[in-house]
């Protein structure tokens, strides 16, 4: 049951990821992603009772359903076309190389340090996404036009020509 509450998480997260990306954004539904992971990571790791380990599990799970979502559509949304196949292919290929490098590490150390670890790219994101602008195609459907000129001025250069890419 505890293996499979991860799982449960991540449905509950894919059915609500699309709704809220569209209301809150890219960047803020990375935002509450990070925070529900985070949650559930240190709960894991911290836990002295199966009811908070089961809590952690199901919380990083809906975590991970938002971020399985998001963070794909984020990266198609932000790169240029001549790259974007490789960005979105390199984002797939370095989860799983994350997620088989965890259950390599799993041999050597104990359960609750993995969930510590498993906090930290979640950790390294948050600080990420104070740095990185939002979708520029988000930006355009809720009417934001200043921003999605500095979203794309920010992504592409302030020499760039971004006139067609805006409109």
């Amino acid at each position: 049951a505890f293996g499979s509450f991860a799982t449960l998480g991540a449905a509950i997260g894919a059915l609500f990821c699309g709704n809220l990306a569209m209301v809150i954004g890219r960047r803020g539904t990375m935002w509450v992603s990070d925070f529900l992971c985070i949650t559930g990571w240190l709960s894991i790791a911290f836990a002295k009772e199966v009811v908070l380990l089961n809590f952690g599990r199901i919380i990083s799970g809906i975590g991970f359903g938002l971020t399985s979502y998001v963070v794909p559509v984020y990266i198609a949304e932000i790169t240029p076309k001549h790259v974007r196949g490789t960005f979105t292919f390199s984002n797939q290929l370095l989860q799983n190389a994350g997620l088989a490098m965890i259950y390599f590490c799993g041999n050597f150390i104990t359960w609750r340090t993995l969930a510590l670890l498993g906090a930290l790219p979640c950790f390294i994101q948050v600080i990420g996404l104070f740095f990185v602008p939002e979708s520029p195609r988000w930006l355009a459907k809720v009417g934001s036009d200043k921003e999605l000129e500095n979203s794309l001025f920010r992504l592409r250069g302030r020499d760039a020509d971004i006139s067609r890419e805006a409109s």
